[in-house]
């Protein structure tokens, strides 16, 4: 039987896809994320979109999460020849530090983060405001599963389910609705009503 992720579309964390967590929430991490039925994935309200499991599971990578991670907890792994990775500060998606990526710039998927002995990381000379060194280790026990908006589609991920998108209303701003005057009943704006007495039986409609 075909399982489903639940995501609720009115926000994302950074770039990561916010699913339905288990026992309430909501969450990034697709192993705490809440597995429903095609039937319980479409009984949902119009925002909340679900994918199949396997699709998203295939387009996932790890990211590491800073609330979940202490240099006071780590400084005991840095050993003389011991793997680390690099930090880039200053640089976030969502809740998800940077880390260094060969030869240049900086990546947000872990598996893609440079690898290097401690004594190499020590020899660039990096100062802590430019990196951070993390044990490898240490990070891959911290790390999670989720997956980027840029890397999924909704359309491609529902083909061949019988699900079809419903489009959500758009909720009208209540100074984009009209209203009626209370003394003949003709429409008057909102912005209307405070400007202006009812221009066909004078009455006036601030509240």
């Amino acid at each position: 039987m075909t399982q489903f992720y639940l995501q609720d579309s009115r926000s994302n964390t950074g770039d990561g896809l916010m699913f339905w967590a288990l026992g309430g929430g909501y969450t990034t991490n697709l192993d705490r994320a809440e597995l429903f039925t095609q039937a319980q994935a479409c009984g949902h309200r119009e925002t909340d979109i679900p994918w199949p499991k396997v699709y998203v599971d295939a387009r996932a990578h790890h990211g590491v999460d800073h609330q979940y991670i202490s240099l006071d907890e780590a400084r005991d792994q840095l050993t003389p020849g011991y793997t680390v990775v690099l930090q880039i500060p200053g640089h976030w998606n969502g809740n998800d530090i940077a880390l260094a990526h060969w030869p240049i710039g900086h990546t947000y998927l872990f598996e893609k983060a440079h690898r290097l002995t401690l004594e190499s990381a020590q020899a660039i000379g990096n100062t802590p405001e430019e990196a951070v060194i993390w044990p490898l280790a240490y990070l891959e026990a911290k790390a999670r599963r989720l997956v980027h908006k840029r890397d999924v589609n909704i359309k491609e991920a529902l083909r061949g389910t019988g699900i079809e998108m419903v489009v959500p209303r758009k909720q009208r701003k209540p100074w984009e609705r009209a209203l009626n005057c209370h003394g003949c009943g003709r429409f008057i704006s909102w912005d209307g009503r405070f400007l202006n007495d009812c221009q066909n039986c004078g009455a006036n409609n601030c509240p």
